[in-house]
């Protein structure tokens, strides 16, 4: 099994809407299921029509949140993360990196980056690797509305380089786009960005070749761990 660190941003960002009254996403789950039980059951006791308001209120609050954009982002990476999770103990995998710079740095020849917020990074001796999630419905992906999915894991990938190399050496690191649906196509405007769905992206995780010794994963994986959202 892999080794796991922090928690992913969508769910965290999730869980800050419930006031922390859930210590993760699945608790949302079970506490819906819950009050569907009882409201079927129907009121018992002398309390019990009390009681019943109360379920409905706390059940209606939940469906005022279902249509939340975290909600699917947080499903989509808790999938990812379930399907990492089953990669070996050689694999490091850190949830929720934020990072911020004290300058910008140039991204396509702009001076235009300075941070970034990253839903996974993979490092093992294959390499390192940034993991864009995106949990997109096929109507949104047809609108075309959005700030590319494509640039955005070029940057972070660009600003996670900035932040691991040193003057003896730049690791590559390689970015990825995960389409939870598989509806998000590889762009040739990004040669360097990957694109992948959930079936495939252990296969392409552990296909590479070693490129990192045992000491540079353990100084990387250091360095990665200050950047995790707690």
């Amino acid at each position: 099994m892999a080794n796991i660190y922090g928690r992913s941003d969508s769910e965290r960002k999730l869980l800050d809407l419930y006031s922390n009254r859930f210590q993760g996403i699945g608790d949302i789950g079970r506490f819906e299921a819950q009050i569907q039980r009882e409201l079927l059951d129907g009121p018992k006791g002398t309390f019990g029509r009390f009681r019943m308001w109360r379920l409905k209120k706390q059940y209606k609050e939940l469906e005022e949140k279902r249509d939340d954009p975290y909600q699917a982002g947080a499903k989509g990476e808790i999938q990812v993360l379930d399907r990492l999770s089953k990669l070996s103990d050689d694999y490091h995998v850190l949830c929720g990196v934020q990072i911020t710079l004290p300058h910008h740095i140039s991204y396509n020849g702009k001076k235009n980056l300075k941070s970034a917020q990253i839903d996974f990074v993979v490092v093992s001796k294959k390499g390192v690797y940034i993991i864009e999630v995106k949990n997109w419905s096929d109507s949104y992906v047809k609108r075309q509305d959005y700030f590319s999915p494509h640039e955005q894991a070029g940057r972070a990938g660009r600003l996670l380089w900035h932040v691991l190399k040193s003057w003896r050496k730049a690791p590559k690191v390689t970015s990825i786009v995960l389409s939870i649906k598989g509806n998000i196509k590889k762009d040739p405007k990004y040669k360097v960005v990957l694109v992948s769905d959930i079936q495939d992206i252990n296969r392409i995780l552990e296909e590479r070749k070693h490129v990192l010794s045992e000491k540079e994963v353990k100084r990387y994986v250091k360095k990665i761990k200050d950047h995790v959202t707690k």
